[in-house]
């Protein structure tokens, strides 16, 4: 695969990201930084801020600013790590979880509306089997001691 053809699938991917974003329904009302996180934690289920910076890539200090806009929102709860009173978990609440869940919903009903209506049935077997292949990319891991950008 060359650099155009690469450079071309990531920006199909990012408009696929981009479209799927804005048809998760009516924006919460906190940062996107801070509904990654909370997508995050309902995923990990009771993590701890710097796991969730580590999951997200992100610093610890904006994951933090994030858990305090969604505790202020009622999206999350910060308790004390009842192992280690030293650490903190993140609890998704009641209604953080309902937010993502009608966001996921909503992406995913536009998803496969039009995968309906744009493509015929072979085509969606062929996106079904690609679906396939982009799991095995994602969980491809260079070489140890392998810089990345060489081969």
């Amino acid at each position: 695969m060359d650099d155009r053809e690469v450079l071309r699938l990531r920006t199909q991917f990012r408009q696929l990201q981009r479209r799927l974003r804005r048809e998760a329904g009516p924006a919460l009302p906190v940062s996107r930084t801070a509904r990654q996180v909370l997508t995050a934690a309902d995923r990990l289920g009771g993590a701890q801020p710097r796991e969730l910076a580590e999951e997200l890539q992100m610093t610890s200090s904006n994951v933090a600013a994030a858990l305090r806009e969604l505790e202020a929102a009622g999206f999350v709860r910060r308790s004390r790590d009842e192992q280690d009173a030293r650490r903190v978990r993140v609890a998704v609440t009641p209604e953080g979880s309902t937010a993502v869940a009608d966001a996921r919903s909503q992406r995913d009903t536009w998803l496969g509306r039009a995968v309906e209506a744009l493509l015929d049935p072979e085509e969606q077997r062929v996106l079904i089997a690609a679906g396939e292949l982009l799991e095995r990319i994602a969980e491809f891991e260079l070489p140890a001691g392998t810089a990345a950008g060489t081969q």
